[in-house]
């Protein structure tokens, strides 16, 4: 006789795959889902390859190079099988570095054509907020690394990224064109000894240390995390979890070191040969070159701040992405917190009038969710929307004249870490239509987005210019307001009657765009 049983049975594992491509390697985590959101991973895949130094010396990925990147893939999808992961389930991205070369878009619908995997290209600063992430899921067991300030230095073959957080949120991100692959080609063009290292490694990472003094408020008493393949064969050596360690063991998490035992360390690969740290390291010849080079910088930038020790982890951003497919979206409520401290932080550095902003962009997110049927856009335009909205008036910081293309300009060059170039585009072409003309084929930064992505901007920017006319008189005078749509009419119906009509000449100048993308003319109603 079977026994009945009121408890619910446990969801069954669910299978994760991700993929990266980096400047030195091919890395593919495979991962068990338990629970809602309890990660386990099984498989760490990772392969050595020349994409940087090809980039360094000719500004392109080689044939050779992307023949044994699809060797590689073919191998990964072995074991994808194995694990029955389906390919079109598989998160798959290449870092910023395929920007640099020549043929990236080729050699990525290459590997695509070949793989039957999508890969996605991240800009530097969705790269920071995967670490991010990363670190996020490691402090979810221990809140000893949310506190106080912290700082992520990722360094990397062809580019240094540094991530400045505080209380467990960013602050700060920032990429650096200074990597081990650049200053092994600057050591071997410049016949550079091994001791001379560390005064080449001073010259290239100025900037870095600067920026880093900068954006924390008590430099010494940060904790700074190396990051990184080489750091982490660094981690192994100084740390060892066993006779096989090569790279640090994940389940050691962080690892503290200080910072002149980095320095032993690198007097000591100064006086070893390549062939010998392969040998001994357990690592392939052209890793072997790198890790001299990333230690020097890791080096230089902790004495330019006079730190003692330091934290090398074994996270890397590919921990992050598993972070995000578990989470199951690519817009998690973290990401939105987060980009919008980063919008309103912006607002207050360029001095805008934080009220007016706050309040267009309440209005903008009402329509939006109002219109959700008939502009059919995702959430992930409505974030954009609402950020275009709160910095639309960052431009007035430059001049007040013209101000919507300062804004615009402005946009374009604040770094919004987990926000792709062409998200970022997005949300500065959308700020720039608040105002006079609406949008024109002749406008360069119009004419330049798809034939979709221009119809969405257009929707966008009807909202934001609606909700800029009704946000027109800054005190808030027309108390809350609520819309009520008709065949014919947007009705914007205010909480209380004003004494003027701003808001109703300001509704007729801007309302253009709207009644050309949603066909109803905006009328303000006047309440009894």
């Amino acid at each position: 006789m079977e026994k009945s049983s009121n408890t619910t049975e446990a969801p069954p594992p669910v299978m994760i795959a991700v993929i990266d491509i980096g400047a030195t390697f091919i890395r593919m985590l495979i991962a068990e889902k338990r629970g809602s959101k309890e990660t386990h991973i099984l498989e760490k895949a990772v392969q050595s390859v020349p994409i940087g130094r090809d980039i360094v010396t000719a500004s392109r990925v080689s044939n050779t190079t992307v023949e044994q990147c699809v060797q590689i893939l073919k191998s990964f999808q072995q074991l994808l099988n194995e694990y029955s992961i389906p390919l079109e389930s598989v998160t798959a991205v290449a870092t910023a570095t395929l920007r640099l070369a020549d043929n990236g878009a080729v050699f990525l619908d290459r590997l695509a054509n070949t793989s039957h995997i999508a890969f996605r290209l991240l800009d530097q600063g969705q790269i920071c907020y995967y670490y991010h992430l990363a670190f996020c899921a490691l402090d979810s067991g221990s809140d000893s690394h949310e506190k106080g300030e912290a700082v992520v230095l990722e360094v990397g073959g062809l580019t240094c990224s540094m991530l400045c957080r505080k209380d467990g949120e960013i602050r700060f991100v920032q990429t650096y064109s200074v990597g081990s692959l650049q200053i092994r080609q600057q050591m071997e063009q410049g016949d550079f000894r091994p001791r001379q290292l560390i005064a080449l490694a001073d010259g290239c990472t100025h900037e870095i240390a600067e920026q880093l003094r900068k954006n924390v408020d008590d430099v010494k008493a940060v904790k700074l995390f190396l990051m990184g393949r080489e750091m982490r064969f660094a981690g192994a050596r100084l740390r060892p979890s066993g006779n096989n360690a090569v790279e640090l063991d994940p389940s050691a998490g962080l690892i503290s070191v200080a910072v002149d035992e980095l320095d032993s360390l690198l007097k000591q690969i100064e006086k070893a040969s390549t062939e010998e740290i392969v040998r001994e390291w357990r690592v392939s010849y052209s890793d072997a070159e790198l890790i001299a080079p990333a230690l020097s910088i890791a080096i230089s930038v902790s004495r330019a701040v006079s730190l003692k020790s330091v934290c090398i982890s074994s996270l890397s951003f590919c921990h992050g992405l598993l972070e995000e497919a578990v989470d199951g979206t690519l817009w998690t409520d973290t990401m939105r917190k987060h980009v919008l401290r980063i919008a309103r932080a912006t607002g207050r550095k360029y001095q805008h009038d934080a009220a007016h902003a706050e309040q267009v962009a309440k209005l903008s997110l009402q329509l939006f969710d109002l219109l959700q049927e008939e502009h059919g856009c995702t959430q992930r335009h409505r974030l954009i929307l609402e950020v275009a909205a709160l910095l639309h008036d960052i431009g007035m910081f430059v001049s007040a004249h013209s101000h919507h293309i300062h804004t615009m300009y402005l946009i374009r060059n604040t770094e919004f870490a987990g926000l792709s170039s062409e998200e970022i585009e997005f949300i500065a072409v959308i700020a720039r239509y608040h105002r006079k003309a609406i949008p024109k084929t002749n406008h360069p930064e119009y004419s330049a987005l798809s034939p979709e992505d221009r119809l969405v901007v257009s929707k966008l920017a009807a909202i934001l210019r609606v909700a800029d006319a009704l946000g027109r008189m800054h005190d808030r005078s027309l108390g809350k307001i609520r819309f009520e749509l008709d065949e014919t009419l947007l009705v914007c119906i205010p909480a209380r009657r004003v004494a003027t009509s701003a808001e109703q000449v300001a509704l007729a100048e801007k309302g253009d765009l709207f009644e050309l993308m949603y066909g109803r003319h905006c009328h303000l109603y006047d309440p009894e």
